[in-house]
Parts: structure tokens; sequence; C-alpha cells
């Protein structure tokens, strides 16, 4: 099985392709990581997604038509880069018959995070206002495969295994997440830099794992695929949490505008 992973939730988004022996043993296939680029950083998502896929598909030997399954990274994060990368799920599946599972993306930020970490924070920039979170606490039993992990390296176990997700997917101020959290934890992402002084009594990670990483959303997408968990690619919606920007603008304009003609009870019919 032909896997490509998208992640276009952030900052620097990026794809991955992997390669899925068959059958597929659940619940932890032997995914094969075969090669990962990060797209550059600025959200120009729509500009450089399709030619990295393009490319990296040359240089794998892959006909594009011939993908298995697209895992998709669908937010919370940036509403245009998660509307993209649905968008090329969407006609990927349309076009190739290829499956689509979905991945939230904090859950995949999670995954950065050391082995040594017990309890992690994600946090994600919400941009006009808090940040985008979960809480997630590492379970104890056996060992987990490295996010770092490389070509032909089996897991002891299934990345979906090692985590539980205790708080979230949630819009909330850093102020508020503090009050919820008891120490340690450890806190990734880049709502780093706004949590920052409410944040401070907690260990942060450094910057080189603040975004999410492609073979992390492929990995997860496989185990997915192999629960029997792939969603229906025309009814797949993104993890906005709140409206897009344009819309609130638009709720707000129309709350406080005055009753039209056409709004008023007593206007006069024509």
């Amino acid at each position: 099985m032909r896997i490509l992973a998208i992640e276009t939730s952030g900052l620097r988004g990026g794809i991955a392709l992997l390669e899925l022996p068959q059958p597929a043993p659940a619940p932890a296939p032997p995914a094969v990581l075969l090669e990962e680029v990060l797209l550059a950083e600025g959200l120009r998502h729509g500009r450089d997604l399709v030619p990295a896929v393009k490319e990296a598909c040359e240089r794998a030997g892959w006909d594009r038509r011939r993908i298995d399954l697209v895992a998709v990274s669908i937010g919370p994060g940036s509403f245009t880069g998660i509307r993209i990368a649905v968008t090329f799920a969407k006609v990927t599946a349309f076009d190739t018959g290829a499956k689509v599972v979905a991945v939230p993306s904090l859950r995949a930020l999670a995954h950065n995070a050391p082995a040594d970490r017990r309890r992690v924070v994600a946090v994600i920039d919400a941009k006009r206002g808090g940040l985008f979170a979960s809480v997630f606490e590492r379970r104890d039993e056996g060992d987990v495969r490295a996010p770092d992990v490389r070509p032909q390296a089996a897991p002891l176990r299934a990345l979906l295994d090692e985590f539980d997700e205790t708080f979230g997917r949630a819009l909330i101020e850093p102020e508020d997440l503090a009050r919820r959290l008891q120490a340690p934890a450890f806190i990734l992402g880049r709502g780093i830099v706004k949590g920052r002084a409410a944040l401070g009594r907690f260990q942060a990670a450094s910057e080189d794992i603040w975004d999410v990483r492609p073979r992390i959303v492929g990995l997860l997408g496989a185990e997915l695929f192999a629960r029997g968990r792939a969603a229906d690619p025309m009814r797949l919606d993104p993890i906005y949490i709140r409206a897009p920007e344009a819309e609130e603008i638009w709720q707000r304009r129309h709350r406080a505008a005055p009753p039209g003609p056409e709004q008023g009870t007593d206007a006069p019919k024509t």
C-alpha cells in the first residue's frame, strides 16, 4: 500500500511517502518511510503542495494515480492550510480511488515529545485569541515507535496506543490552560510563543519540534486505516473548533447592522 501523508495545519507544512506491506497486520502495521519533504515557511501551501507531491512521487518511482491511501492532518490550525489539504485529499480520492484517513493535528504534534515525557500539552496559536490545545497522558505499557522512525523500522506498539487525550481539543486562553495543568507538563508547539508568560512554570519544548511531522501523520494514518477508520472523502471536514475569520466578521457586521425592511417584522410587503 502506498501512503501519501499531508500536513498543512501549521506555518511550515510538508508531505511524506510511506509504504505499507500487504496484508497489513493490525494494530501496528510496519509502515516504511520513503521520503519526507518540508514546505517553505510562510503558509504558501496552496502554491507548494502539488509540485511537492509530484516531485516526491517521481523520485520514489510512484505513479500518482496509484496512491492507495491519503493521510491528511485535519486541524485545528491554519484555516487556509487545512482547507487546501482536505481539498487535495478529496480530489485525489475522487481521481484515483484512494482511501482517506483524517489525522487530528494536535495528536500528531504530541508524538514529537521525547519518550520520557509523561504529560504532553500540544498547543497551536489560534491567532485571533487563545490557543488550540490538547493534553495527553502517556500510557505506561510497552515500548512505542520513535518519532524519528527510519525506513525498515517496525514498531513495537502502535502510536495510536501511546497517549490518552485527557483534555481538548479546545480553544482556550493560556492563563486558563495553565490553571488546568498540573506539573510536570511538557508544552509543545508554536503556541508556546503566545503562551510563554502564562505557561512559564512548565517545561517548554525546543523550537525544532514545534511543528507536526508529516511522517507521523502518515504513521498514524496507516494505523487508523488498519483499524477500519477510513473517512468518507466527500464528507470529510476539517477540525476548525471555531468559525473562520471571514465568517466571524460577517456575523459581527450583521449583528451590528440595524434591521432593514427585509428584516423587520412590520415592513410593508410588495
